[in-house]
This record gives C-alpha cells, structure tokens and sequence, in this order.
C-alpha cells in the first residue's frame, strides 16, 4: 500500500504541477532544446512510434489490443481514438479509476503473469512493463494473449553485459532477453535502438532534483539566519531522515544520462510469431 500511495502522489506531481500525461521517456530529435514543452513532444512522439508499428484497424474488423502496464491509459485513449479495440492491465490500484475515465474499456488489475486471458489479442504491447515481468512467465502468458497472426511490441531499457551495481537493478539484461525470446515462438521483424534519443528525458529529471536540493539549501540557510530554535527542528528532521536521503543520493546515477548510456539499451522492438 505504501508503494500504491507513492506512486499516486509521483501521478499527481506529473499531472499537476509539470502537466505531463505520459510516465515515460520521451523520443527527441537532436535539435530540441531542453524545455519542459518539447519533453511533451518527445513523449508524444514515443507514443506515435509504438502506434505505428501497429497493423491498421479498419472500421469493420477492429484490430484487438491489450496494452500491459497501461498506466495512468494515454496510450490506450489514443488507440481507442484510432479506432482499435483496446484493454488495459496493470497491477496498481491508482490506474483503475484514471483508466475508466480516460479510456472507458476493460482493465485488467493484476500482474501480467497471473493473466488469465479470455479471448485472443491482435497485438500486446508492453510500454516499459517488460522489465518488471520475470522471462520464465512472459511468454508462457503472451503465447496465451496472442492470434496466430499477433504481435508483440516492446519498448523498454535493458541491462548491457558486464554492468553490475544500482544501473543493473532495473531491466532485463540484453542478452538474457534475447536468450528468452530465440526459446520462445516470437522472431523481431523490427529494432530501433533509440537510447541518445532518450537521454534528455533523464538530463530534464536531473535537473528537476538539482532545483529542489538548490531550494531546499536556501530555505535551510534562511531558516538558520532567521530562527536557531527551528533551525535545531529542521536539523533534527534531517537527522531522522538519513537512511532516506543517503539512499536518494546513492540512486542519483539512475539520472545520470552519461552513467545510462554506458549501461543501458532503449529499443524499440516488434515480434511476430515464428
């Protein structure tokens, strides 16, 4: 529960305060310069990208999709609007509602490997959901969600051989996963590796935390100046938050774009059955 509640309020502080729908990375192109319109544009652009490796959806026959790790459903609302006959799975309690109002279809709350599908899906996407998914379960499921003609499209971070430490933590390793896919029924008919062009999405995020640790300082030493008796107040918090903000300072490297292009791919993959 308190991880549900914490993601909630990561939900609020995108929508609300930056106005950002999307929780993903955004694709630049590189002439953008770095400001918080052109991030937007940067993930509208990622979305197309997932989109247009989708079949048509013709009026008559739509084209079933099943978006896994949907999140707060921009994706799945922009599907929905082109026609495709979308459904949303997601583990956290916090999607339900923001999925019923945006998109208004079925939503599936579980994880994707206690997904007991009850009719056959055209395409599966998994937008940066795929890591959370252990190899040994994806594809035993997948093979249950798909047509003998679906597809599966991938876009998420992998780990690159040889990395160890707090960059391994999240992510499949590249080879593993193509390990687990070469033992599957799926083949990549298509692989864009599009990791410089998602890098400025961590230099944004960095920047975000520089300004609040600059604010914070600031309010610190205004406070010191102003009042010793809150100043001790304000020190003794911060003495019982140190495990806390040791451990922030320790995952600073997880937005550190230099420290990501060392260890990790971003691709953007389809698969077809074999």
């Amino acid at each position: 529960m308190a991880g549900s509640k914490q993601n909630s309020r990561a939900l609020k502080f995108y929508s609300d305060v930056l106005g950002l729908e999307h929780l993903h990375y955004g694709i630049d192109e590189p002439q953008d310069k770095f400001t918080l319109d052109n991030l937007k544009t940067a993930q509208d652009r990622y979305q197309q990208a997932i989109i247009d490796l989708l079949p048509p959806s013709p009026a008559d026959k739509p084209v079933r999709v099943l978006d896994v790790g949907c999140g707060t459903g921009e994706l799945s609302k922009a599907l929905k609007a082109r026609g495709y006959e979308v459904e949303g799975l997601s583990p956290d309690i916090n999607h339900v509602e923001s999925y019923a109002e945006k998109v208004g279809q079925p939503f599936y709350q579980c994880v994707f490997e206690d997904f007991a599908p009850e009719k056959l899906y055209d395409a599966v996407i998994m937008s940066e959901s795929c890591q959370y998914i252990a190899l040994d379960k994806l594809f035993p499921v997948l093979d249950q969600c798909l047509t003998k003609t679906g597809i599966w499209v991938v876009v998420d971070y992998f780990v690159l051989d040889g990395v160890s430490g707090t960059m391994a933590k999240s992510g499949h390793t590249y080879t593993e996963f193509q390990r687990a896919v070469s033992d599957s029924r799926m083949s990549m008919d298509f692989d864009r590796d599009i990791t410089e062009a998602t890098l400025k999405t961590l230099d944004f995020g960095r920047s975000l935390v520089e300004r609040g640790e600059l604010a914070l300082t600031m309010l610190k030493q205004r406070i010191e100046q102003r009042s010793w008796a809150l100043s001790k107040v304000v020190n003794f918090i911060l003495w019982l938050a140190r495990k806390e903000i040791k451990k922030l300072d320790e995952n600073r490297i997880l937005i550190d774009s230099e420290a990501f292009r060392k260890a990790k791919t971003y691709r953007l993959m389809r698969f077809i059955r074999s």
